[in-house]
């Protein structure tokens, strides 16, 4: 395992909770061993346990709301005591737990032992899942039991329980096959590029002094080497933290692999003939069929001049140009279809033609 030097900024921007102690977080971290071979730093057993109680109340409450409501002044349940019983032992069975944390990789930022190092104690999944406990715990006590903290942390960690790969890690894993720089998180709106760098993590963060980014709205990852509208194309809104980052990764991750597909047919567009190469990825299935819109207009002297629009269903916003020739247009608006699909930013040549 490369370990990484412990980032609390990074953590706590995850799991959308900022500590007013941030020892707290740093003790839900340490394993026990690790404790014993530095005294003065004390391990996460006690928290995990508090964890483990505030988790089940999290659930209990979530289970709550869900499965009943009140009639007639009582309390009326859909499930009967041994479904509720099943059911709140699968939201907190240990697999659950171990799973969060290791798609996330936090079990990198743990305090080990040299013989948890040894051993290897990051891939245990009751180490993983004590290190879930513990951070639900560091943040019950950090927060004196605020149930609306312990809920919203509870749930950045439980949203992505549904992912199967940690897509940051292949996001990145992506860029360094094709010598890329490392993504970094893109906020569209308004357009600023969270730009404090951390070497250990896949991501850009604001400069702030509280080392605690907001996560905006609609995000994105982005790429020096491609061009910005695949930002565009990727960005994402989400309810927690973590998702958000993990479905933008996942967006992003996919569109490279469709990319390398599309290249694999069209490694050179040709602006004379783009048409016919759009048409030929739609054929192969790589994307959806564009659809061309023509209007008419005149010049000063009473010449037709065309205007050609181009949607594509990849695509959040569509495509125009206009030229005197109306197959010119066509292939002009085909073209930049072509360049965006590959990420790639084309200036094509819009200054109408005269006869």
């Amino acid at each position: 395992m490369e370990q990484k030097t412990f980032d609390s900024g990074y953590i706590q921007t995850i799991i959308g909770y900022k500590f007013k102690n941030p020892r707290l977080l740093q003790q839900a971290f340490t394993r026990k061993s690790y404790s014993a071979e530095h005294p003065e730093v004390q391990d996460n057993e006690s928290l995990e346990f508090y964890g483990d109680v505030a988790l089940n109340l999290y659930t209990s409450m979530s289970m709550c709301n869900s499965f009943g409501k009140i009639e007639s002044n009582q309390y009326v349940s859909e499930k009967n005591e041994g479904e509720l019983s099943k059911i709140r032992s699968w939201n907190v069975n240990k697999e659950r737990l171990a799973h969060c944390i290791q798609l996330l990789e936090f079990e990198k930022f743990l305090f080990l032992s040299s013989s948890d190092i040894k051993n290897e104690a990051w891939k245990s999944e009751s180490v993983c899942e004590d290190l879930f406990e513990a951070i639900v715990g560091a943040t019950a006590i950090d927060s004196n039991w605020n149930s609306e903290k312990i809920k919203n942390v509870c749930q950045n960690l439980f949203s992505i329980s549904d992912f199967d790969e940690n897509y940051i890690k292949l996001l990145e894993e992506e860029c360094k096959k094709h010598g890329w720089k490392r993504p970094y998180i893109w906020d569209k709106n308004p357009f600023i590029m969270h730009n404090s760098f951390n070497s250990m993590n896949p991501f850009f963060y604001p400069n702030m002094q509280s080392n605690f980014p907001p996560i905006p709205e609609m995000l994105s990852f982005k790429i020096d080497n491609l061009h910005e509208w695949v930002s565009d194309y990727n960005s994402i809104d989400s309810t927690t933290n973590a998702k958000t980052i993990m479905l933008s990764a996942k967006r992003f991750y996919e569109w490279l692999l469709q990319r390398d597909k599309i290249l694999k047919v069209i490694d050179n567009i040709d602006e004379n003939l783009a048409a016919n190469q759009l048409n030929e990825l739609a054929q192969k299935g790589l994307v959806k069929n564009p659809t061309y819109d023509f209007s008419e207009s005149h010049d000063k002297d009473g010449n037709p001049i065309w205007k050609c629009t181009c949607k594509l269903e990849e695509a959040d916003f569509h495509f125009e140009a206009s030229n005197v020739s109306k197959k010119k247009a066509k292939q002009e608006v085909a073209a930049q279809a072509l360049f965006y699909l590959i990420g790639k930013e084309k200036q094509l040549n819009k200054t109408m033609e005269t006869r």
